[in-house]
């Protein structure tokens, strides 16, 4: 029988026919946006990880370096029968490593600060005890690499932020004097003014250029030859999140082959400095 053109039960068949093609297409497209987005977030978790091992491997090895130092003195002190510096290096060692201790169980709180989750611990702080004490630890480290370090902290200077922070951007700053300072003498001053604290950390060292002065606050950016630095290229990084996390800044100034400038502001009290 020949179908009839006007038919409606023809059109609504073909009707039917179409709307269920439709779904199907419509499912289809469901399903793999659902699929690309399962691979975005597992992409991302991925990413996420290898984030928290560069962290974890930067924060752990920075403190290993002097309690290594400290070791290799305690030894050289007891082959000299020299029992007062290996009483006084034993001191050292105890608070190195107690630090160290405190550090690893920061480890998953630095790594959150990239999604605003960091919790802060605040407590009353003498930071130019804290600082002079950082400076004492970091000296062996400093006269190792055949820099000196000068420094120039006001006393006095009482801060209600978290230790464990404030300790992690001045060893971050002068790991990176260390690092890039060529041999050359590092400074660090510690001031107060106007309900602001400052940390300045300046070398003499290769210096940086001006196009670079924001890159290197950035994760995994480094602006100097990969093949004769070793590190990740993140503690400018957590310097800069640490400060800021602390309602604080860090800046930066310097001229290639003259050396960087590197000034941390923080509020005397956590989150709070006053307008000017």
């Amino acid at each position: 029988m020949a179908k009839n053109p006007s038919d409606p039960s023809d059109e609504s068949a073909s009707d039917s026919k179409s709307g269920t093609d439709k779904k199907s297409v419509h499912a289809d497209q469901t399903g793999t946006d659902s699929s690309e987005q399962l691979i975005a977030e597992l992409r991302e978790a991925v990413r996420a990880r290898d984030d928290f091992l560069a962290v974890a491997a930067h924060e752990l090895r920075n403190p290993l370096t002097p309690i290594l130092l400290s070791v290799q003195f305690m030894r050289r002190a007891e082959q000299s029968g020299d029992n007062v510096k290996v009483s006084s290096e034993l001191d050292r060692l105890e608070h190195l490593v107690k630090r160290f201790a405190a550090r690893t169980i920061t480890l998953l709180e630095v790594a959150q600060i990239s999604s605003n989750k960091f919790l802060l611990k605040p407590s009353k702080l003498n930071l130019s005890e804290l600082i002079q004490r950082i400076v004492n630890e970091y000296t062996p480290l400093v006269v190792r690499s055949g820099s000196e370090l000068i420094s120039n902290i006001n006393n006095g200077v009482i801060v209600h932020l978290d230790e464990l922070a404030v300790s992690e951007i001045v060893e971050n700053l002068l790991s990176n004097a260390i690092k890039y300072g060529e041999h050359k003498p590092i400074e660090l001053t510690l001031t107060e003014a106007n309900g602001v604290a400052q940390i300045i950390v300046r070398d003499n060292g290769i210096g940086i250029d001006n196009k670079d002065k924001n890159r290197i606050f950035e994760r995994f950016e480094r602006v100097v030859g990969r093949e004769t630095r070793s590190g990740f290229g993140i503690g400018l990084w957590l310097t800069r999140n640490l400060a800021e996390s602390m309602g604080g800044s860090i800046t930066v100034i310097g001229q290639p082959g003259v050396g960087s400038l590197f000034t941390v502001t923080l509020p005397l009290e956590l989150g709070r400095i006053d307008e000017q």
